[in-house]
C-alpha cells in the first residue's frame, strides 16, 4: 500500500537517537495506538502499518502526511480510527516520534 514504486522506504531512526521528544513520542504511540498500527512495518493490523509515513508522498487515505492532517486524524479519528484524546504536548511528542518512523 506505501510501495513508494516498489523503492524501499527509509529504515526508522533507531530509538538510541531519539530525541526526548521523540522517546516521549514512542511512549503515547505505545499507550494509544500500537493496538491498531505497526510503528516499523507497512503490513497492516487493524490499521495501516506506519514505517515512513511522513517520508511518503501520501498516507492510505491519499492525502499527503502533513503534520496538521496527522494531527487531524488522531485528534478527531477517521473512519474505523477512533478519536484519541491527548494534550498539546502529547500530541507534539506523537508527531516527533511519527518523523521518526
Amino acid at each position: 500500500m506505501l510501495a513508494a514504486g516498489c523503492r524501499p522506504l527509509p529504515p526508522s531512526k533507531p530509538e538510541a537517537l531519539w530525541s526526548p521528544e521523540e522517546a516521549r513520542g514512542a511512549q503515547v504511540f505505545q499507550a494509544n495506538c500500537a493496538k491498531c498500527h505497526y510503528p516499523t512495518s507497512t503490513r497492516g493490523n487493524k490499521g495501516p502499518g506506519l514505517q515512513a509515513i511522513t517520508k511518503v508522498k501520501a498516507m492510505p487515505s491519499g492525502a499527503p502526511p502533513t503534520d496538521e492532517r496527522m494531527a487531524n486524524t488522531i485528534l478527531r479519528g477517521r473512519g474505523m480510527m477512533p478519536a484519541t484524546q491527548l494534550t498539546d504536548e502529547q500530541l507534539s511528542d506523537l508527531l516527533a516520534y511519527l518523523h521518526s518512523l
